[in-house]
């Protein structure tokens, strides 16, 4: 005669719903342990003593309002449509010292990716951002949909293989999470569970400083940069100026 038992019956459904959780944490504790491989830059100092945007306070700094370039560290005061006359990156500057964690909980110096004798595409974006979900899939899973957008060129296609061969470096920055709120650990944390890709480091905005000092208009918004920090092409708006500019050094160094 066939009998039932309560307890073993219990005992065993939550032995089962523990080891459920105890996988599913321990797979996540995993993913949150695991280490970055950036390269450390053991001159940084060198690029913080000779840059001119290392003031980002005002009066003078990135950012701040100005009436006329001698008002500016970097001598460029330009018109901003959303903040009048202000500080403005541009061509020729180096990159400001950025220093934030990345998705692994690790913190990083942007300066630290600089002396590889490589090229940098640094992406200003946001969680919301319909393209910049576009080239995060291109990047992870080789997806095309952003090939049929009109910004897209096919020369754009090296620029995968030259990511995915190391030969150049493209860092993501996020400054609002899917909510538009300022971007926390875990905005990166779950862009890097969505779209892993281990070759692309993500870092998080978390005060905005780097936005208040872009001002992009529209993202992505992707600076090129040298081996050295300095600033190639500034973009507050696409990636189809650092794109290109890109492409053109390279095929000139051959």
């Amino acid at each position: 005669m066939f009998r039932f038992y309560p307890n073993y019956i219990m005992i065993n459904i939550f032995l089962l719903f523990f080891l459920l959780i105890s996988s599913v944490f321990c797979n996540e504790q995993n993913t949150q342990s695991q280490k970055n491989n950036w390269t450390k830059n053991l001159n940084k100092l060198t690029i913080i003593e000779n840059s001119n945007t290392s003031k980002i306070d005002c009066p003078y700094g990135i950012g701040c309002e100005c009436t006329d370039d001698k008002d500016c560290i970097n001598s460029n005061c330009e018109k901003h449509f959303r903040a009048g006359y202000t500080c403005t990156l541009q061509n020729g500057d180096t990159f400001p010292h950025f220093i934030s964690k990345d998705q692994f909980d690790e913190l990083v110096d942007i300066y630290d990716f600089a002396g590889q004798d490589k090229y940098i595409l640094i992406e200003m974006g946001a969680t919301w951002c319909s393209p910049c979900n576009l080239l995060a899939g291109w990047f992870a899973y080789g997806e095309e949909d952003i090939k049929t957008k009109p910004f897209w060129k096919d020369e754009y296609n090296r620029i995968y293989d030259l990511v995915k061969n190391e030969e150049i470096i493209f860092i993501t920055i996020l400054y609002e999470n899917e909510f538009k709120d300022t971007a926390t650990f875990d905005t990166v944390y779950e862009w890097y569970s969505t779209y892993p890709d281990e070759l692309i480091p993500i870092l998080y905005d978390g005060e905005k400083l780097l936005h208040k000092l872009i001002k992009p208009t529209g993202i992505p918004a992707i600076t090129l940069v040298d081996k050295n920090m300095k600033i190639l092409n500034i973009s507050t708006r696409g990636f189809n100026q650092s794109f290109d500019k890109l492409l053109e050094l390279i095929d000139n160094e051959k």
